[in-house]
């Protein structure tokens, strides 16, 4: 008895193994097939990044300026920002998909490319803008920030020739990890179907993202006219508070970055009302192709009374002061400077400035004078 009751629980245990096995193979077949299906939509999202990218890089030398904001550099600095977001994602997308895991650690293999990819895009970014002096743009509800650009200190063209050189080497290494990829799993004979995913195809020596040419680029992307940084800081707006009564020179200023000019007063001044104290309203553009940052905004006063004028008291007889702004390409900064004192029945020289860089060439607009006398 004690036997036949030994074989009968063998015999059991011998089906329950067999049962077990067929419905987890079967589990696992479905697992397999449902991470490929996902799987798929990860490398196509990578195969059309890669394109682009390659097509950014192709036309990068040839890049010119256009109207602003789509100066050559934005549009590089564009196209730079959104393949590193896109990798970005399509690492983490790849990270996202499981679990459950499908066989043979398929996942962490195709997770480790999109995360070579991202990380060569990064690479590449970093090692343009450090070439350029620009950088990533910013992100649509994020804090925003400028940072000089014009005093970071740039990478030659050799070393960043280097830099993307690895950066491509990355791209061609995360291709060959894929193919390994791809190849194990019809080995394995598992039922997971993936695209191919190539983005430094063969010739790798004319592969846009190949590392021949990413290094050769360094020296094309330095020599290009329209990538190179160009300074242009300008007031392009004025007005004063209180509002002028009557105008015999210019009392009220507004513009945009085509032709800027400095304002020159003549002998009629500008009249305001009865007031104790006068405020320049003032915008600050930047028409150049870097960011500027701690860029200085002045006002002077002095008076501008004929002679044997009585001088008013101290306070009223001018004065200094300053405000710091930062500015993107392209855009203009509105600010109120402090109120300025000064007394009824004298005449004034309000002279406003920014402070541009030693390199920006045309100064044209950089500052705005106005005569103005106050009522009495």
């Amino acid at each position: 008895m004690l036997v036949v009751a030994a074989a009968a629980t063998l015999v059991l245990a011998v089906g329950s193994v067999a049962e077990i096995h067929a419905q987890s193979s079967g589990y696992r077949s479905a697992t397999d097939s449902g991470y490929g299906a996902l799987a798929s939509r990860v490398v196509d999202d990578s195969n059309r990044t890669g394109t682009q990218l390659a097509a950014l890089m192709d036309s990068a030398p040839g890049l010119t300026n256009q109207a602003l904001p789509r100066t050559a550099r934005a549009v590089l600095q564009q196209g730079l920002d959104a393949a590193v977001s896109a990798t970005a994602r399509e690492a983490d997308q790849a990270t996202e998909l499981v679990p459950p895991y499908p066989s043979e650690h398929v996942s962490n293999q195709l997770t480790q490319v999109m995360e070579a990819r991202a990380t060569g895009a990064s690479d590449l970014r970093a090692s343009i803008d450090r070439l350029l002096g620009m950088m990533p743009l910013p992100i649509a509800g994020a804090p925003t920030s400028v940072k000089a650009t014009s005093s970071a200190p740039l990478t030659s063209p050799a070393q960043a020739a280097a830099s993307m050189g690895n950066a491509g080497l990355a791209f061609q290494q995360a291709d060959v990890d894929y193919r390994d990829l791809v190849t194990q799993i019809r080995h394995q004979r598992l039922p997971i179907r993936l695209p191919s995913s190539v983005w430094v195809a063969a010739p790798v020596t004319k592969a846009s993202l190949g590392s021949p040419r990413l290094a050769a680029a360094a020296g094309v992307l330095e020599s290009s006219t329209y990538l190179a940084p160009f300074h242009r800081l300008a007031i392009t707006a004025v007005g004063l508070s209180p509002p002028a009564v009557t105008t015999g020179g210019p009392g009220l200023l507004g513009g945009s970055c085509t032709g800027i000019q400095s304002t020159n007063p003549g002998p009629t001044p500008t009249v305001l009302p009865p007031t104790s104290t006068v405020t320049a309203a003032v915008t600050v553009t930047n028409c150049g192709t870097v960011p500027e940052s701690g860029v200085a905004v002045s006002q002077t006063l002095t008076l501008a009374d004929p002679a044997g004028t009585t001088a008013p008291t101290p306070r009223a007889r001018g004065s200094v002061s300053r405000a710091t702004i930062s500015l993107r390409s392209g855009s203009s900064q509105a600010l109120t400077l402090p109120a300025l004192v000064v007394a009824p029945g004298h005449t004034y020289t309000l002279r406003v400035a920014v402070a541009v860089p030693a390199s920006q060439v045309t100064r044209a607009g950089s500052t705005q004078t106005f005569l103005i006398r106050i009522s009495d």
